[in-house]
């Protein structure tokens, strides 16, 4: 009994002192800078834009997807279950890019003006593949526009340009340009974010330097 008696003030003290080291370390700790305000908002403002244009995209692909291939299997062109096909393999393709290209790009979890910038940067990245993916989808549409009106010199396919050849190409001219133009503007506006994040990246490294 005595042995225990005195046992138990010695197991105290040392229950104490490791108490102790650990208040110590908890104070020594760095304790991480509170994230902006200006860099919070901004995140989670373009999250609410994604989601929002993720809705859009996904509604424009089921209106336009079912109105073409409706269209398209009731006109009197004999290739028309081929171009119903294609429509639906171009949408299921597009969709399928625009779901992975914004997969992992919520708002950060860890709460920290690093994490929040790292976040802004893949989001950049990801709008950079966007624009690379769109311009690769029109060529290739092109290309099978091109092959398909080839082929029907054979009598496989119905011609895609007939007697209305030189409007469809005005129209298609005129849509290259529009795209053109959206494309210019789109990389302007993210090699501008590209700086602010830069400007951030600095201010942040200044203020962990402190």
């Amino acid at each position: 009994m005595s042995g225990d008696a005195n046992n138990k003030p010695v197991n105290d003290t040392a229950e104490n002192d490791e108490l102790q080291a650990l208040a110590e370390v908890w104070q020594q700790a760095t304790v991480a800078p509170p994230v902006p305000d200006v860099i919070r908002n901004r995140i989670r403002r373009e999250e609410r834009k994604m989601r929002l244009y993720a809705l859009l995209e996904w509604g424009a692909a089921i209106v336009v997807g079912f109105c073409g291939i409706y269209l398209m299997l009731t006109s009197e062109v004999r290739d028309a279950p081929w171009r119903a096909l294609l429509v639906l393999v171009l949408l299921i393709g597009a969709m399928a890019f625009s779901v992975s290209n914004r997969r992992g790009l919520s708002a950060p979890l860890e709460e920290t003006t690093q994490a929040y910038l790292e976040r802004a940067r893949l989001r950049l990245v990801r709008k950079r593949r966007t624009l690379q993916f769109a311009w690769l989808l029109f060529v290739a549409e092109l290309v099978i526009l091109a092959l398909w009106q080839w082929l029907s010199q054979f009598g496989w396919l119905e011609p895609i340009f007939g007697q209305n050849s030189a409007a469809s190409i005005g129209l298609l001219g005129v849509f290259t340009l529009a795209m053109a133009a959206w494309s210019l503007w789109y990389w302007r506006r993210i090699q501008r974010s590209a700086q602010q994040i830069d400007c951030w990246q600095r201010e942040n490294k200044a203020i962990n330097e402190k």
